[in-house]
């Protein structure tokens, strides 16, 4: 004997015996979760987007590393919005390079641990 398939509907809360996957919610540490619509509901959702989309949409980005320089002053607000430097690599599996283009700080506590 199995089990009869039955559901909450996300949008109207009522259970159903019929169904619908609309979305797939994929969590980045631990299982994510299905969300099921009566088949009433189900035309009121998105069609699915494909996760494979969402990676190679990233992947032309290219984008592996961001880095923002800022001025503070002893308050705590930003003084001047420097620079934004992009890193780049040439693939998704590629190692971002290394590059003495970013020297250490020049404080006198980074100066003198050298």
């Amino acid at each position: 004997m199995t089990r009869p398939i039955v559901r909450m509907c996300a949008r109207c809360q009522r259970t159903t015996d019929e169904p619908v996957l609309v979305h797939e919610v994929h969590a980045a540490t631990g299982p994510g979760f299905n969300v099921y619509a009566c088949s009433e509901c189900a035309p009121h959702y998105p069609p699915m987007t494909d996760p494979l989309e969402i990676l190679d949409s990233a992947a032309r980005h290219r984008s592996r590393l961001t880095l923002r320089v800022y001025k503070v002053d002893t308050d705590g607000a930003v003084t001047d919005a420097g620079h934004k430097v992009e890193v780049h690599a040439g693939g998704p599996n590629e190692p971002i390079p290394h590059s003495t283009a970013y020297p250490p700080c020049a404080c006198p506590r980074c100066h003198s641990s050298q």
